[in-house]
């Protein structure tokens, strides 16, 4: 069983619709970040985004490349 220091270091996966909601955005606006390197993996056929990669990886402007 996790401790809760344990729980707070794991790393949060949102799916797409979570990303396009914290962000704002469309799926084409997700898939365009995509390809311009955004953090994710493939879990089978399904997209997952690592929150905090993702927010250190738009607060240095890489959306813009």
């Amino acid at each position: 069983m996790m401790n809760e220091e344990q729980k707070r270091d794991m790393e949060q996966y949102l799916s797409t619709n979570e990303l396009m909601e914290m962000l704002g955005v469309s799926r084409s606006t997700i898939n365009r970040l995509m390809d311009r390197g955004i953090p994710f993996i493939k879990v089978g056929s399904i997209n997952r985004f690592p929150e905090k990669q993702v927010l250190s990886w738009l607060e240095k402007g890489h959306e813009n490349n």
